[in-house]
């Protein structure tokens, strides 16, 4: 009996390590996702925000009101510090710091090596650490372009460093999963690291959309409408569209006409950004939906919440049963086919308080949420919101980024993939896919040189007359010249 409970013991432990997943994400209300770093040696431990909308490393060297956690510099045996003044300046907040470079390591990726790499040693802050924050700083993960800058000053990223120390191409995969239960406001998920070769054998399906410009990861986002069935819904999907196109031609212009104004400026996946942040127009719509949703199902919420980022606060966890909002994005397959990201509320009625409260007069509960979507002016922005519930997987040098549904967080689908009769890029002008960012580079180099080889033939030819009689002049005898120098004077002449 012993021996067969002790089998049993030793069984419950071999499958809990198979089965107990590791989260190295961590995050408070309202905050992105955070990883431990190790920075320098010795090492000194810090928490960064894993930030898809940027690309430079960049920590915290100095003490602020509140936070005395930061990277010491001095402390550090392996720091180079150039010295140089480097800066960023973000949706919100900016930051001013030196550029230096030093040993980094994250223990949570086994399969990642120390490597050395530029980092921003941030001084001076405004509005970039928010109050309370367990960060000291973010790690960019985009492409070099949307780097911090400086005069003279080229900012590499820890991705790349990570790449020339492998010598191969790594994709990254973020795993969001939300709040850990519904009194329980801080939200958890994973990161992790694959050789590219690797991304095409990961089980389940994946739906992948191309990144049209590897500055961000900018994509094609197609709509953002409320997902309800067809006939209940004034924002309806292109795919009913494209059935009634024959008796509904107005609704499929304002469908193109959303398409465009959601892709005018950009559309980026950034998880360093909380909201799904939305054109003006196409906010005021998503949110008078969701507002008249919830005003049937006899919920009284104020507009402040609605519509200017107010919270709302219950004395018991709620449990929505609001519609989801449907995310249409292109697809990698075809330049007619699309997919859709069905986010439920869970994920954008955002608890932001989730707390007992006990007192003199006994317990009292406040469980607050906020709305996580926002206007954004003429950018679309998916944050993590959109994010949460879902496995979200980043192949940079293919240039797509791959969704599917995760085994944790809110339950969000993924549908499709949906055809449409004509091309979706012409249809929503979208930009134009970019190879690499060398491309872009390369063209810049080579329409300068054509431009300065036009002004200087240009400039030749103003100058040839003058050019010319300097030349036939006849040369003072003392000086010494080759007879192939001579000749080719004189047959320029002649």
């Amino acid at each position: 009996m012993f021996i067969t409970s002790l089998c049993y013991f030793f069984l419950l432990i071999i499958l809990n390590k198979s089965y107990c997943e590791e989260f190295n994400l961590y995050g408070d209300a309202g905050q992105a996702y955070a990883l431990e770093i190790n920075v320098g040696h010795p090492e000194q431990k810090l928490s960064v925000l894993v930030d898809t909308g940027s690309t430079t490393l960049a920590i915290a060297s100095y003490a602020r009101k509140d936070s005395n956690k930061y990277f010491r510099s001095e402390n550090s045996t392996t720091l180079n510090n150039s010295g140089k003044e480097v800066q960023a300046k973000y949706s919100q907040g900016t930051w001013v710091g030196h550029l230096a470079s030093d040993l980094v390591k994250f223990s949570s990726l086994k399969s990642v090596p120390e490597v050395r790499c530029d980092i921003a040693l941030i001084t001076k802050s405004h509005k970039f650490f928010m109050n309370g924050s367990g960060w000291q700083g973010l790690l960019g993960l985009a492409y070099l372009p949307v780097g911090a800058w400086g005069e003279n000053v080229v900012v590499g990223s820890w991705l790349d460093s990570v790449e020339k120390n492998l010598n191969k191409p790594m994709s990254f995969q973020l795993k969001l999963c939300g709040v850990q239960s519904l009194t329980n406001a801080t939200h958890y998920g994973k990161f992790e690291m694959f050789d590219d070769s690797m991304t095409s054998s990961k089980s389940g399906v994946i739906y992948r959309t191309p990144i049209l410009r590897k500055r961000w990861y900018e994509i094609g986002v197609l709509a953002v409408r409320i997902s309800t069935p067809l006939n209940e819904s004034t924002n309806t999907s292109l795919k009913s569209f494209e059935s009634n196109r024959t008796i509904n031609d107005s609704a499929d212009n304002h469908y193109r006409e959303t398409c465009i104004k959601l892709n005018e400026e950009k559309s980026i996946v950034d998880s360093g950004t909380t909201n799904i942040r939305l054109p003006d127009m196409v906010f005021r719509e998503v949110v008078n939906e969701l507002r008249s949703a919830a005003q049937t199902s006899n919920m009284l919420i104020l507009d402040e919440f609605w519509y200017h980022g107010e919270a709302a606060c219950w004395p018991e966890p709620q449990e929505w049963s609001l519609p989801s909002i449907a995310i249409d994005l292109l697809s990698t397959d075809a330049d007619n086919q699309y997919f859709t990201l069905e986010i439920p509320p869970q994920n954008f009625m955002r608890v932001v308080t989730a707390r007992n409260n006990s007192g003199e007069g006994g317990t009292v509960s406040e469980f607050c949420y906020k709305l996580g979507l926002e206007a954004g002016g003429k950018e679309t922005v998916l944050g993590y919101t959109a994010m949460e519930g879902l496995q979200v997987l980043f192949n940079r040098s293919a240039g797509w980024i791959g969704w599917q549904p995760s085994n944790c967080g809110p339950k969000a689908r993924i549908t499709g993939p949906h055809n449409y009769s004509m091309s979706l890029t012409l249809l929503c002008e979208l930009t134009k896919p970019v190879p690499d960012v060398a491309v872009s580079i390369k063209a810049a180099q080579w329409t300068l040189c054509a431009i300065s080889i036009i002004a200087a033939a240009v400039l030749i030819y103003l100058l040839a007359p003058c050019i010319k009689m300097f030349l036939v002049r006849p040369l003072p005898r003392s000086q010494q010249i080759s007879l192939s120098q001579a000749a080719l004077v004189e047959q320029e002449a002649s």
